[in-house]
């Protein structure tokens, strides 16, 4: 475990240059200055956007889940009173039936709800326990990721270097063109899901606000970052903001379900295309399989980056198969037909 722990600031350090970097080459790209400007530049915008986080948001969404707690502990939730309510609404034969079931389900949904409030609670409440080694461990690592940045050529210089002294060339050649492979396809899905699942949250909490919707702040969240998970992200997020919003107000459940399916409609069709790129490349099976293999895997890391590794894997899959074909003299013409 201790071996863990020293190492945190490095892979925070890692990951947070990777992510980084593609800002970096922006600024220099698209303002002509300086990569020491651009790394200034792109740390300036995310200590600030930090900063607000932490300052604005976090108060909010930890304030929102307290109520949450509070509201759920102290028996305010009266399903029976939400179920009679709506049967003067809604006219139905099914209506009976509708009616045993959730007042059976409720409860289990009630007792899940209260478990997972409090499991957020406790966690943050470490976190605050453990806010010096924290603060430390993002200071250490922001500043790690800075030198990464600075000396990003010398790093990959000396990584070439290693490959091909111990690998013969054409080996070395195959080993770097599948590390050129990943980070484009790594990098392009995770800035592009990040932006993409950042605007879909910003949208989700100004909706959510001006239709009322309760704990605007957290519900947006939540939708924001289960939308980074590619296909079953938008239904995983939606469950709780709807269950939620239905035991404080079974009116305002439905004007969040209508505001999610809005805005899920326009990420599908105009934000996702244009920001991720919309087709990854693999057809909704690999999706679905990868998402879900990955996702029993390695968690919620697993489930974000199973598609884009699926994408490399078949991407190496078909070149090596096009090579090898063309290695025995076949034409582009019959390689198409094979596939058929």
């Amino acid at each position: 475990m201790w071996i863990t722990n020293s190492f945190k600031p490095v892979i925070y350090a890692l990951i947070m240059a990777y992510l980084l970097d593609s800002a970096v080459n922006f600024f220099v790209r698209k303002l002509k200055v300086r990569r020491s400007q651009g790394i200034l530049l792109a740390c300036i915008i995310l200590i600030g956007l930090l900063s607000f986080i932490v300052y604005k948001v976090v108060p909010q969404i930890v304030d929102n889940i307290n109520n949450i707690v509070n509201f759920i502990m102290h028996g305010n939730v009266d399903v029976v009173e939400i179920i009679n309510n709506l049967k003067g609404k809604i006219d139905g034969r099914y209506i009976d039936f509708l009616t045993d079931y959730i007042l059976q389900a409720s409860e289990s949904v009630k007792n899940t709800i209260n478990r997972l409030l409090i499991d957020m609670s406790n966690i943050l409440m470490r976190f605050l326990r453990n806010i010096g080694t924290s603060t430390f461990t993002v200071i250490t690592s922001f500043i790690i990721n800075i030198y990464m940045l600075v000396e990003k050529e010398d790093i990959l210089a000396r990584g070439r270097r290693f490959i091909y002294a111990y690998f013969n060339e054409k080996n070395s050649r195959k080993i770097l063109t599948v590390f050129s492979k990943s980070n484009k396809i790594f990098k392009s899905f995770l800035n592009g899901k990040l932006l993409d699942s950042a605007i879909v949250g910003v949208i989700c909490v100004i909706a959510f606000y001006l239709f009322k919707v309760p704990y605007a702040p957290l519900m947006g969240t939540i939708i924001g970052f289960f939308n980074m998970i590619p296909f079953f992200g938008p239904i995983i997020g939606s469950v709780p903001v709807i269950i939620v919003s239905f035991f404080l107000d079974p009116t305002k459940a439905i004007t969040a379900l209508i505001i999610i399916i809005v805005i899920q409609q326009l990420d599908a069709n105009i934000l996702d295309p244009r920001i991720v790129g919309g087709n990854v490349g693999v057809s909704p099976f690999w999706i679905i399989t990868s998402v879900t293999v990955a996702g029993n895997l390695f968690g919620i890391p697993g489930m974000v980056l199973g598609v884009p590794a699926v994408v490399l894997i078949k991407t190496i899959i078909e070149e090596s198969v096009n090579l090898r074909l063309l290695e025995k003299g076949m034409s582009d013409i019959e390689k198409e037909n094979m596939k058929k």
